[in-house]
C-alpha cells in the first residue's frame, strides 16, 4: 500500500490546476488536452451546423485516440486518463477535456434566455438563493447494475435495436452517437490493456508483474462485457465512474453499491479457492485508495471529492444487504483511515444487527464517515413521487447524501438551494434599500409587521415563501432548457434505463425519472423565528411586531436580557408539542409550495433539508432573527435543532422528528448530530440508530469527538494530525481546517 500511495501522490501532484498571474489557465501539464481542444475548435468551425450529440461522439472520440493511459504499477484497477486535473470528478472546469462542449456553448443559456440569467444572478448576489446555476452538472450516478448485469457489447444491442424505432433525424443522431461513445468506451479500455501490456515488458516485483498481468487480461474484456470475478467487477466499477466524468464533463459522484452488484461475484470466487476474505480486503483496500491521494486530503482545507459509496440497505426485491462484502468494505476503509469514499450507508427496520454494530463502533471509534440513510423513511418517500418500488430499492445518494434511484434518474440534487431565514428578514425589515431590486424580481415580500394575528403573519410570510420559491423554480426550468444544445452525454445516458428507449439525451428528459432538488435551508431557524412571533408577539404580548423588529434592527443591541428571553424560548427539537405541530406545519406547507412545480425535462422539484454546509454560509447577511440570533450568526443545520438552546437530549430531538413527516421529502433531509467520544457504548449508540430509522427520519450523521482534544488540536496541531471529523457532507482532517470552521464544530452541542 506504502508503494501505490507513493505512486499516487507523485502523480496527482503533477495534476494539480495551475494558473498564469493573469489568471489564465497554464496547460503545462495538461499538453494532451490542448490538443483535444484544437482538434474539436477545428471540427465545429467545419461543421457549424453539427447535432450537439454528434459533435459530443467526435470529442469522445478525439479523447481516445489523443489520450495516454496512466497505470499504476502496484494498482490492478485501471481508469487514469491524465485528461482532467487532481481535484475533480468530471465537473466541467478548467483541465477536463470531457468538459470542452460545456465550457464552449456555456453561452447559449444567456443567449437563450438573458434576462432569466440575470436575474438568476440578482437571487444568488441578494442570499435568496446559493448557486445562480440553471442546470446540476454534477451528482450524477453512472447505471452501474445495467452495465455490469449487460456489458457494453449488450447495451450496444439495446441500442441497435433502438434505432430501428427511430422516427426522426435528432433521435437518430442521438442513438449513432451513443453507439459511438460506448464503441469509444471499449476503445479506451482496451489501450490500457496494451498498456499494461508494454509495462509488463520492464515491470520489476512480482507484485508489479501481478497486477499488470491483471489489468492486460481484464482490460480487453471488462466492461465490454459483464464481469465475471469480484476483482473484475471491482475495476468496472472504478473504470465507468472515472472514464464517465473524464469525457462527459459532469461530475460522478457515486461510486456504486459494491455489496450488492459484487456479491455473487465474490462468492463464486471464494467457492472456487480464487480469493480469500484477507485477499479481498487487501483489493477493497487498493481500490479506496486513490480519492484521498487525488484530493490531496491530508492538506486540504475543504476536501470536497464528492465521491460517495453505498453499502447496505436492500436489494430490488426489498430484502435486506448485509454480507461479507459489506464487512470487507467497513472493514478496509477503517483499517486504512481511509476519509474517502464517503460512507452512505442504508439501513431499515430489517437490518442485520451485526451491521448496525459494527458501524456503532467505528463512529465511536472517531471514524467519522458515516451518512446513514434510512430506507423505511426515503424508499417510501420516492415511491410516493411516484416512482416504481424496485427501482426506489437501488437509491444511492451522490455527493452527499441527496437521493438519486440509479440507474433510471438525475436528480439535480444540489443547485438549488433557497434561504428561508432571509425571506423571514425580508419580511420583518422591509429592506427599503433593496426597493430597486425586488422591483427588478417583480418580487414584493409581505409586510408582516402589520399583521393583527399570528395567523396572519404566517400566512403572509408563507405566501412570500412560495413566491420566490415558484419564481427560482421557473427560472431554472426555463433558463435550463437549452442544456441538451450545451453538454448531451450519449455515453452516459445509455447507461441508463429509459434514454435508449426514448431516443433522448439525459439532458432532454430522456431517463424514465427526471426530478431536481430544491433544497430549504434554515428550517429549524424558521420554525424557532416564528414560534417566537406568535408566543412572545400575539400569545402573551411582551413585545409587539414593529418592537420586535426594531431590536432586531439594532442586532439586539443594549436588549440582552430580552434577547436571552427570546433564546430561552422552547424550541424545535426539544420535544415541545407546539413548536412541533408548527414545525410540522411548516413542511406540510413547503410540500404544497413545491409540489406541481417542474423543471426543463418535465420532472417535479423534490424538497429536501439537505443543506450541505449552506447553514454558515447563507446565514452571514442575515440580521437577527427572532429566535435570539444574532446578525450573521449560523442557520440550523439540515433538521437539526438550533445551537441557541441546546436541546436536552438525543432523545428530545428524535422524538420532535416523529411528528414532522418527511414522506415528501424524496431529495432527503439530514440530522446531524455531535457525540462524546469515548462516552457511549456500540450497543446504546445502535439502538438511538434503529430509534432514528424506527420514527421513519431520514439520514442520521454522527460526529464523535472530544471537545478537548479538538481545542489541544488548535494548539499543537502536529500532535493531532490524523483527527477526523465530519462537517456536512464530507469529511475532514481537522487541523487542515480554516480556523472558523474548526470553531464551528467545536461549538456544536455535543449529545450524550
Amino acid at each position: 500500500m506504502e508503494e501505490l500511495k507513493e505512486q499516487l501522490e507523485k502523480y496527482y501532484r503533477s495534476k494539480w490546476a495551475k494558473y498564469r498571474e493573469d489568471g489564465s489557465p497554464d496547460f503545462a501539464n495538461f499538453g494532451t488536452l490542448r490538443k483535444i481542444e484544437d482538434r474539436m475548435d477545428q471540427f465545429v468551425l467545419e461543421n457549424p451546423d453539427a447535432d450537439p450529440n454528434l459533435i459530443k461522439a467526435e470529442l469522445h472520440e478525439t479523447i481516445a485516440e489523443k489520450f495516454e493511459p496512466v497505470i499504476f504499477s502496484h494498482s490492478p484497477f485501471y481508469y487514469e486518463m491524465g485528461v482532467k486535473h487532481s481535484f475533480n470528478w468530471g465537473t466541467p472546469h478548467q483541465f477536463n477535456a470531457g468538459s470542452w462542449m460545456f465550457r464552449k456553448y456555456e453561452h447559449l443559456f444567456r443567449k437563450a434566455n438573458p434576462e432569466k440569467i440575470s436575474l438568476l444572478a440578482l437571487r444568488t448576489r441578494c442570499g435568496i438563493d446559493w448557486f445562480d446555476c440553471c442546470v446540476d452538472s454534477d451528482h450524477h450516478s453512472v447505471g452501474y447494475t445495467k452495465m455490469l448485469e449487460k456489458g457494453i457489447s449488450g447495451v450496444i444491442d439495446e441500442a441497435l435495436d433502438s434505432r430501428a424505432k427511430c422516427q426522426n433525424g435528432s433521435e437518430r443522431n442521438f442513438i449513432d452517437a451513443a453507439i459511438r461513445s460506448m464503441n469509444t468506451v471499449i476503445r479506451i479500455s482496451r489501450k490500457f490493456s496494451d498498456k499494461a501490456k508494454q509495462m509488463l515488458e520492464h515491470a520489476g516485483t512480482a507484485d508489479e508483474r501481478k497486477f499488470l498481468s491483471m489489468i492486460a487480461d481484464t482490460a480487453c474484456r471488462v466492461p465490454e462485457h459483464p464481469p465475471k470475478t469480484f476483482y473484475e467487477g471491482l475495476a468496472a466499477l472504478w473504470f465507468l465512474r472515472e472514464v464517465t466524468g473524464s469525457i462527459e464533463g459532469i461530475g460522478i459522484s457515486i461510486l456504486g453499491h459494491p455489496d450488492r452488484v459484487l456479491y455473487d461475484l465474490y462468492r463464486n470466487d471464494v467457492e472456487h479457492g480464487r480469493i480469500t476474505r484477507e485477499e479481498a480486503i487487501g483489493l477493497a483496500g487498493i481500490w479506496m485508495a486513490p480519492t484521498d491521494i487525488k484530493f490531496d486530503i491530508e492538506h486540504n482545507n475543504w476536501p470536497e471529492t464528492s465521491t460517495t459509496l453505498t453499502l447496505g440497505g436492500c436489494g430490488r426485491d426489498g430484502k435486506p444487504i448485509y454480507n461479507e462484502v459489506t464487512e470487507i468494505f467497513l472493514e478496509a476503509h477503517s483499517r486504512f483511515k481511509f476519509m474517502n469514499p464517503k460512507l452512505n450507508c442504508r439501513f431499515g427496520k430489517n437490518s442485520d444487527a451485526r451491521y448496525i454494530r459494527k458501524i456503532s463502533e467505528q463512529i465511536l471509534d472517531g471514524h467519522n464517515v458515516f451518512a446513514l440513510l434510512n430506507d423505511d423513511c426515503l424508499v417510501d418517500s420516492n415511491v410516493k413521487a411516484g416512482k416504481e418500488i424496485g427501482d426506489c430499492n437501488l437509491y444511492g445518494a451522490g455527493g452527499c447524501q441527496e437521493t438519486i434511484v440509479e440507474g433510471c434518474e438525475h436528480s439535480e440534487g444540489a443547485y438549488y438551494y433557497f434561504n428561508m431565514p432571509k425571506i423571514l428578514d425580508y419580511c420583518i425589515h422591509g429592506h427599503d434599500e433593496l426597493k430597486e431590486t425586488f422591483s427588478e424580481l417583480a418580487l414584493k415580500p409581505s409586510k408582516i409587521l402589520e399583521s393583527g394575528s399570528f395567523e396572519e403573519c404566517y400566512g403572509r410570510y408563507l405566501e412570500t415563501v412560495a413566491e420566490f420559491i415558484v419564481q427560482g423554480a421557473e427560472l431554472r426550468r426555463d433558463a435550463g432548457a437549452v442544456w441538451p444544445s450545451v453538454n448531451p452525454c450519449p455515453f452516459f445516458s445509455s447507461t441508463l434505463y429509459g434514454c435508449l428507449e426514448n431516443r433522448k439525451d439525459y439532458s432532454a428528459g430522456g431517463a424514465i425519472y427526471n426530478p431536481s432538488g430544491l433544497s430549504l435551508v434554515g428550517f429549524g431557524t424558521v420554525v424557532d423565528s416564528l414560534y417566537a412571533i406568535k408566543r412572545a408577539c400575539f400569545d402573551e404580548k411582551w413585545i409587539s411586531l414593529p418592537e420586535l423588529s426594531s431590536v432586531l434592527q439594532t442586532n439586539w443591541e443594549g436588549q440582552e436580557n430580552l434577547r436571552s428571553r427570546f433564546a430561552g424560548l422552547p424550541k424545535y427539537g426539544h420535544n415541545c408539542p407546539e413548536v412541533d405541530a408548527l414545525a410540522r406545519r411548516f413542511a406540510d406547507d413547503l410540500v404544497e409550495i413545491s409540489d406541481g412545480l417542474r423543471n426543463a425535462r418535465g420532472g417535479k422539484f423534490q424538497p429536501s433539508f439537505f443543506v450541505y454546509y449552506t447553514f454558515v454560509r447563507m446565514s452571514g447577511n442575515t440580521l437577527a432573527t427572532p429566535d435570539g440570533r444574532r446578525n450573521g450568526d449560523m442557520y440550523s443545520q439540515g433538521i437539526s435543532p438550533g445551537r441557541l438552546s441546546p436541546a436536552g437530549s438525543l432523545t428530545d430531538t428524535i422524538m420532535s422528528l416523529e411528528k414532522v413527516d418527511f414522506s415528501n421529502y424524496p431529495g432527503n433531509a439530514v440530522l446531524d448530530v455531535q457525540l462524546p467520544l469515548g462516552k457511549m457504548d456500540a450497543g446504546t449508540l445502535s439502538s438511538v440508530i434503529m430509534a432514528f430509522g424506527k420514527i421513519k427520519a431520514p439520514t442520521l450523521q454522527c460526529n464523535c469527538v472530544s471537545v478537548e482534544q479538538l481545542m489541544d488540536a488548535q494548539l499543537r496541531p502536529q500532535e493531532h494530525k490524523e483527527l477526523m471529523v465530519r462537517l456536512s457532507g464530507l469529511s475532514a482532517r481537522f487541523i487542515a481546517l480554516e480556523k472558523d470552521i474548526q470553531d464551528e464544530i467545536i461549538r456544536r452541542n455535543v449529545f450524550s
